[in-house]
């Protein structure tokens, strides 16, 4: 195989237009079409060159007939002119599980044979010297100004820096949580040891061991996902699934909120469920509650709206007076989130609402 510089392709353009020229008494218009095609030729691989990734272009078969010489840096091979998707398999690369990366599989066969639009794989890519590392390909079609499929071109950007960096952070952080759990059971083997000496009774302390268990595992799901941030879905889940099982049915968007936010939301969440299991739905067999958030926009911003709702257990009453899981789904939530809650104590049930705002530094990139 031999790389064919766009050079190459502008004179064999030239040799077709002198053969024109030879046929045709306007040679003054054929002359100046050759030399216009030579000229936008020619800007076409100087901007090619200049890019910072490689780029590989094919006809509408699925021959491959450009390749920039950031390509032959990064594979470290000559440009391989693929004779069509059939013979993509001469690129020779690897899937994440070892397996070599099949033709049909490749963006550029995608695209012309599946006429599929943008599509793109990461590749473990064995480069002409034997190394591997790891390589982006981008597909995308090319259309004519009538809107016709006349080839397609792909680029490949090298990520394998991207990829060590982010097998250290999966590293750091799995050992970051693994430090977090430690402490958390130091933490509450000193309480439980110290509340013991203390003689406090022993449901006092299944408590406080319970609730620290509850912000252990939020701080457990941040750590597990984009480092400061986590869904709703996935707090909630931890922290009511282990208590309401199936009883407790949960329905919103994705939504995303700050770490600081988040554990919040955890401790909660806790809170709202044991009062649910002790004086409210889940207390009878036949409760259940449901946990919904939406999101909505006004005039003011966008808003998250949370709603607690129990159905089927008794009547809800309000308490004389407040503790510490009133104070958690109230004032302490309320500050958190700069949110308003609102708590009703229905004969139908206990339901309790939040309803703060998004702010645009709180949203995800």
């Amino acid at each position: 195989m031999f790389r064919k510089s766009t050079n190459e392709i502008a004179a064999d353009l030239l040799r077709l237009q002198d053969e024109l020229v030879s046929r045709t008494s306007d040679t003054d218009v054929s002359s100046r079409t050759a030399h216009t095609a030579s000229h936008r030729l020619s800007f076409f691989e100087a901007t090619m060159e200049t890019v910072p990734v490689g780029l590989v272009m094919a006809d509408a078969d699925g021959k491959v007939i450009y390749g920039n010489s950031h390509v032959e840096k990064m594979l470290r091979h000559p440009v391989l002119h693929s004779d069509g998707p059939d013979s993509y398999g001469e690129w020779i690369s690897f899937h994440e599980d070892g397996t070599r990366v099949k033709a049909h599989e490749y963006p550029l066969s995608r695209v012309i044979r599946d006429g599929e639009g943008h599509c793109e794989i990461d590749v473990h890519y064995q480069r002409g010297d034997g190394t591997r590392f790891w390589l982006r390909i981008i597909g995308q079609p090319v259309i004519d100004t009538h809107g016709n499929r006349i080839g397609a071109t792909v680029a490949l950007i090298d990520i394998d820096e991207e990829r060590k960096l982010r097998e250290t952070q999966n590293i750091l952080i799995a050992e970051l949580n693994h430090r977090v759990k430690n402490a958390f059971s130091v933490v509450k083997s000193i309480v439980s040891q110290s509340l013991r000496k203390m003689n406090v009774q022993q449901n006092l302390r299944e408590t406080i061991d319970l609730r620290l268990n509850a912000y252990a595992a939020a701080h457990s799901t941040l750590v597990g996902t984009e480092w400061g941030r986590a869904g709703i879905d996935a707090v909630a889940a931890d922290v009511l699934k282990p208590i309401g099982g199936d009883r407790i049915v949960m329905s919103g968007p994705k939504i995303e909120i700050p770490s600081r936010q988040a554990l919040a939301f955890s401790m909660a969440f806790y809170e709202l469920a044991t009062n649910a299991m002790k004086y409210g739905a889940l207390s009878l067999p036949e409760g259940h509650v449901y946990v919904t958030w939406e999101l909505t926009e006004t005039e003011n911003g966008s808003f998250i709206e949370l709603h607690w709702n129990e159905k089927g257990g008794p009547p809800a009453a309000k308490p004389s007076e407040t503790g510490f899981g009133s104070f958690i789904t109230g004032r302490a939530l309320q500050m958190e989130t700069g949110g308003e809650i609102e708590t009703f104590f229905d004969p139908d049930g206990f339901k309790w609402h939040l309803r703060m705002p998004q702010r645009m530094e709180d949203q995800a990139p």
